[in-house]
């Protein structure tokens, strides 16, 4: 519980840095239009990918999917297929798509890998204090919900493979490994010229972890 309580402290502390993101006023029914040409293709006209290195976003928290779409139209996450994808798209269009998908029946949840949910349960809820891994569940909930305040995303039932592909490009930013910019991802710091919490934590994850903790959150619900 003291793991938990102190890694919620750290992430209110990197909320209290950042404006609370606000979503304009959206529309759901041209969000679904958009979603029809630009987006159904990966992740689904509901919001369900059936491609598992693409994230479901159905019943994702609207202000998580709103920063997302703008920081890839603005290059600060970097991914070309989705920068191509929403280039000609206003602020508007990228609050009608968050919305759309916010509102779409949530996902389900995966199966899991029972060998190893005892250790990822340590790690998801507890952390490890011996390398500085504080827990995922102090920003994400201990059932994977998110916190759609502070537009820290859902992560329950999420692809396995998803989860593990990001959480190793948080890990190589981190690093700063020498690897291209689309290998990498990073997330808002507390100050500019600070790695963001991502970045921190996943810096101290081993292949291991990352396979374990994908799997589990894959089967949270």
């Amino acid at each position: 519980m003291k793991k938990l309580l102190v890694a919620t402290s750290l992430c209110i502390a990197s909320l209290s840095a950042h404006a609370v993101i606000t979503v304009p006023k959206y529309d759901v029914e041209a969000g679904f239009k958009i979603v029809e040409e630009n987006c159904a293709a990966c992740h689904g006209a509901t919001g369900v990918s059936v491609i598992p290195t693409q994230p479901n976003l159905a019943g994702q928290n609207v202000r998580y999917l709103f920063k997302q779409l703008r920081d890839f139209k603005t290059g600060y996450r970097v991914n070309g297929i989705m920068q191509g994808q929403i280039a000609m798209l206003s602020e508007q269009d990228l609050a009608n798509v968050a919305g759309y998908y916010s509102e779409q029946k949530p996902w389900g949840a995966f199966a899991g890998n029972p060998a190893t949910t005892e250790a990822a349960t340590k790690l998801f809820l507890g952390g490890d204090k011996t390398r500085g891994v504080i827990s995922c569940a102090g920003c994400h909930d201990p059932k994977g919900a998110g916190n759609a305040y502070a537009a820290f995303p859902r992560i329950s039932g999420q692809h396995a493979e998803y989860i593990g592909l990001q959480l190793k490009m948080f890990r190589a930013a981190g690093r700063e490994d020498d690897v291209g910019k689309d290998q990498m991802r990073v997330n808002d710091a507390q100050k500019e010229g600070d790695k963001g919490m991502m970045q921190t934590v996943a810096s101290r994850l081993s292949d291991r972890d990352i396979k374990i903790l994908s799997q589990y959150v894959s089967a949270l619900h």
